[in-house]
């Protein structure tokens, strides 16, 4: 840990749950302080019922209690919870109904013990020879004093009998007044003490302040002691230190222990609508800009993804330029993404600007549009191209939402990985466009035209496969790098394909329907439920198994949608809605297109 090599002191807040009677021992005892002290109660009296009494070795008879009444309820008077128990041994009077034990008794006093792991009374004068041993069914009343200095005695009590509900369990001060529900101090921290043991982290208290202040040094137990006892102070604290990178750790340790508890804030619930009204506007420009595109083309329609890659121009320089910005205006884990908010909406605005000036001619418009459309669900080619395109989604789906938080918790696995996360983020966003997208889209006609569209989508499939796999072995983030060079196959090749083939499939008049089809496709149902499936995953089995399971998954369905396309080359009775497909497509564009595909 990073931690550990730095000499600086920090102060962290703390606010510790203490609802629980034991914890107060270890305050009292160990941390010296007084007013805490589980001294009040100096007497307990309850309703024992006798079960049995025995002779022992020390020549002193044992009086075994099967249940006890205190307060109105009944409890089983267990003891020795725990490794480290407390043997109370406190002197009590018993009054019984049984004549007999109640005149061997008399004045003497009967100490409690514990013998297995039950309580007992334990009573040694010269009258126990005469005790009738064996089951003997009484009830005694028993008036027990405590040894106030000795707070843990009743907490012994209290916690073997699970009386923690009476008055008399619980913590009171010497005043009488109830002890509160929290304890609430300011700690001093020596980064130093930092150490790591497994999958713990221990920071070390140097000394604690109250808010009288008081200054109190939380010594503990023995190591070995502890070891026995460590149920005695296990608090859940509430802190916030004055260090960024310690109050990283302490929120992952948090979330970490939460995750079964959400919360839907009002914040939450702003934030999905708007993402759900961000993906509707989304999905509508994407649509309309496609088939604007195609439209400008013409006869050019393999030159699309030489004009989709300024998208990725725009894409890697801007998420570059805001990771590192966000990096520089944050501390630690606490990101400030003001800046990010304010480039997008400056460049939004020069987007609408430009778009206002765009001249575009009215496209076709066929006057039966769904049964145009419906004729593609007639070729079984286009309904294995649909199932592809949701295959695809899948995997971009779990690519786009959960990436970065891969990336992040694999960062995590060093402390100083919050100080860089974001600009790696953005690098991976620069390499994911330069290195990948613009090239393979700039070249997506030549290849597409060269191995046909069919040959493209199952090497998308494989290539997600590759690439999730190879996430799934990550344990230093630096090594995503390279790895987003697939981008180039996974995106830079499929968005291409995808619009291309919808583009040249599309009956006259219903490019902008078909487009919006296909996007409704890959991005409402791939993506939303590689979204929903991935969230799932990811919570229960984290990033690491995510992809892997999600790579395999995508090159076996690569190698079936090879397999699929060889059993319907050459198969047209499988595929008759293709042909009228062609013959609305009627333009020689798209007949001369199809024609020189390898695959068609």
């Amino acid at each position: 840990m990073s931690l550990g090599s730095q000499n600086s002191t920090t102060q962290c807040k703390m606010s510790c749950d203490m609802t629980s009677p034991k914890m107060w021992q270890t305050v009292c005892e160990h941390w010296h302080i007084p007013k805490y002290c589980y001294s009040h109660t100096n007497s307990i009296n309850y309703t024992s019922f006798i079960s049995n009494i025995s002779m022992k070795e020390d020549k002193c008879a044992y009086i075994s209690t099967d249940n006890v009444t205190l307060e109105g309820y009944t409890f089983k008077p267990s003891c020795r919870i725990g490794g480290g128990f407390v043997d109370v041994n406190e002197p009590c009077i018993l009054d019984c109904v049984n004549d007999q034990l109640s005149n061997i008794l008399g004045e003497n006093k009967a100490n409690m013990t514990c013998l297995n792991d039950t309580l007992n009374f334990r009573l040694c004068n010269k009258d126990v020879g005469n005790m009738v041993l064996g089951s003997q069914l009484d009830k005694c009343q028993a008036n027990c004093e405590l040894d106030t200095s000795a707070p843990w005695k009743l907490m012994e009590i209290c916690s073997g009998w699970g009386a923690d509900v009476t008055d008399v369990c619980k913590p009171k001060t010497p005043a009488g007044e109830h002890l509160p529900k929290t304890l609430s101090f300011t700690g001093n921290i020596r980064l130093s003490s930092t150490v790591t043991e497994h999958s713990c982290v221990f920071i070390r208290l140097t000394d604690i302040v109250m808010p009288d202040g008081t200054v109190h040094y939380p010594n503990c137990i023995t190591k070995a002691q502890y070891e026995m006892e460590m149920n005695l102070f296990h608090p859940l604290c509430e802190i916030d230190c004055d260090h960024a990178q310690v109050n990283e750790l302490l929120q992952s340790a948090k979330d970490s222990t939460s995750e079964e508890t959400y919360q839907y804030t009002k914040q939450f619930w702003m934030f999905f609508i708007f993402m759900i009204l961000n993906w509707i506007a989304g999905g509508v420009v994407v649509a309309f800009a496609d088939a604007i595109c195609f439209n400008l083309l013409g006869s050019k329609k393999n030159s699309y993804g030489k004009q989709r890659l300024w998208g990725s121009v725009g894409f890697g320089l801007l998420s570059l330029i805001s990771g590192s910005l966000i990096d520089l205006f944050s501390a630690g884990a606490y990101k400030d993404y003001t800046i990010a908010f304010v480039l997008m909406f400056v460049f939004m605005c020069g987007d609408v600007v430009v778009s206002s000036f765009m001249k575009v001619e009215s496209l076709a418009f066929s006057l039966n549009i769904l049964s145009d459309v419906g004729t593609l669900f007639k070729s079984a080619r286009n309904c294995v191209f649909m199932l592809w395109t949701i295959c695809v989604g899948l995997c971009t789906g779990l690519l786009w939402q959960f990436l970065f938080w891969h990336i992040e918790d694999v960062a995590r696995l060093t402390c100083d990985g919050a100080d860089y996360v974001k600009t790696l983020q953005g690098l991976v966003s620069a390499i994911q466009t330069f290195g990948g997208e613009i090239p393979f889209m700039f070249l997506s006609g030549y290849i597409i035209k060269k191995i046909g569209h069919v040959s493209v989508m199952s090497i998308v499939l494989i290539a997600f496969g590759v690439r999730f796999v190879l996430y799934s072995f990550l344990t230093n983030a630096w090594w995503v790098l390279p790895i987003e060079l697939f981008q180039g196959v996974t995106f830079g090749m499929f968005y291409p394909t995808m619009t291309s083939y919808a583009s040249l499939v599309s009956p006259p008049g219903t490019e902008n329907t078909v487009q919006g089809l296909v996007g409704a496709i890959f991005g409402g149902v791939g993506t939303s439920l590689g979204s929903l499936i991935g969230g799932y995953l990811y919570q229960t089995y984290k990033g690491w198994n995510t992809f892997r399971w999600f790579g395999f998954g995508a090159i076996n369905i690569g190698v079936l949608h090879v397999i699929a396309q060889y059993l319907l080359k050459d198969k047209p009775h499988l595929d008759q809605g293709y042909s009228s497909v062609i013959h609305y497509g009627h333009t020689n564009d798209a007949v001369n297109i199809l024609d020189d595909d390898p695959d068609m």
